[in-house]
């Protein structure tokens, strides 16, 4: 037999949603969404700014690693052309 829920308490009908914002007019409308998209924009930008700063910091530390392996290679080696290497 299928449990029952308690009868006791109801759910709210009350979404959050204020009742009058449907009413602004369609200039605040378009200035909360040009705030929006400015905001949206500035947080890309510091994204992107912060990306690039750990991409340079992963280019130095493999630049690093490279020479410091390039290091522990013979001299002769070193001097010698990549593709003659290879």
């Amino acid at each position: 037999m299928p449990l029952k829920k308690p009868a006791g308490k109801r759910r709210s009908t009350d979404s959050g949603v204020e009742p009058d914002r449907g009413v602004f007019s369609q200039e605040k409308k378009d200035q909360r969404i040009a705030l929006f998209l400015s905001d949206f924009d500035q947080q890309a930008k510091e994204n992107i700014r912060e990306m690039k700063k750990e991409l340079d910091s992963l280019l130095q530390t493999a630049e690093k690693a490279f020479t410091v392996e390039l290091l522990k290679m013979p001299v002769a080696i070193r001097k010698m052309k990549r593709k003659d290497l290879l």
